[in-house]
């Protein structure tokens, strides 16, 4: 009898066990399906080189944004650009769409 007993503690237990990550997947999965993504923004421009990144500087507003993607940027190195884009406050960079000269 204690060895049914031992063994139904057994089971349950690890039952228990398995059973905690998933209710933990699911929770996660529904939180991040809430967050909204950041809409595109414009932004209007000079490309530079930077070291190995490219960056695009504003004169009017004096910032300057690192972008994050070097192979789209590298062609238009010193023009007047618009760049379609998200903006990543926390580390200045802009994860970019499309870049297009500016006429």
């Amino acid at each position: 009898m204690k060895r049914i007993f031992l063994s139904l503690i057994g089971f349950v237990t690890l039952f228990g066990l398995m059973a905690a990550p998933v209710q933990s997947r699911v929770q996660q999965t529904d939180i991040s399906q809430t967050q909204a993504q950041p809409e595109a923004e414009t932004f209007m421009g000079t490309i530079l080189k930077d070291g190995e990144n490219y960056v695009l500087s504003d004169s009017a507003t004096k910032s300057r944004y690192t972008l994050d993607d070097a192979k789209k940027a590298r062609p238009y190195e010193g023009k007047s650009v618009k760049v379609n884009g998200t903006l990543d406050k926390a580390s200045n960079v802009i994860h970019v769409q499309t870049i297009q000269d500016i006429v």
